[in-house]
């Protein structure tokens, strides 16, 4: 991946849905996200935002983020982030969004 490179790589598997991010989310790139975390969590299924090769996150995509977990809650699906990247893990505290949202995560504090 080159710098400033944007992907979302979306893995199904049964009742399972793996989104992982790779690059910056910010308001330019967290609209690719959004239909992703709607379109699982609409369909019932347990979802987990893979930010492993996440590098940045504004407060769009905190917003995006907090959105899909709340929407989650409220229909009983499972969403979760996975590992995410030392910045992003940063970013999550300073936020208190890793309060409120589950991150499965060893290293997370």
């Amino acid at each position: 991946m080159q710098s400033g490179e944007f992907e979302i790589v979306v893995e199904r598997a049964g009742d399972v849905r793996r989104i992982a991010v790779r690059g910056e989310l910010d308001l330019a790139t967290v609209g690719s996200l959004r239909p992703e975390l709607d379109d699982a969590i609409e369909a019932g299924k347990g979802t987990t935002l893979v930010l492993a090769d996440c590098t940045f996150l504004d407060s769009s995509a905190l917003k995006v983020i907090a959105d899909a977990s709340r929407r989650a809650a409220e229909s009983g699906t499972a969403f979760a982030l996975s590992r995410p990247s030392p910045q992003v893990a940063r970013i999550l505290e300073l936020s208190g969004l890793g309060e409120i949202v589950t991150i499965e995560s060893a290293e997370y504090p």
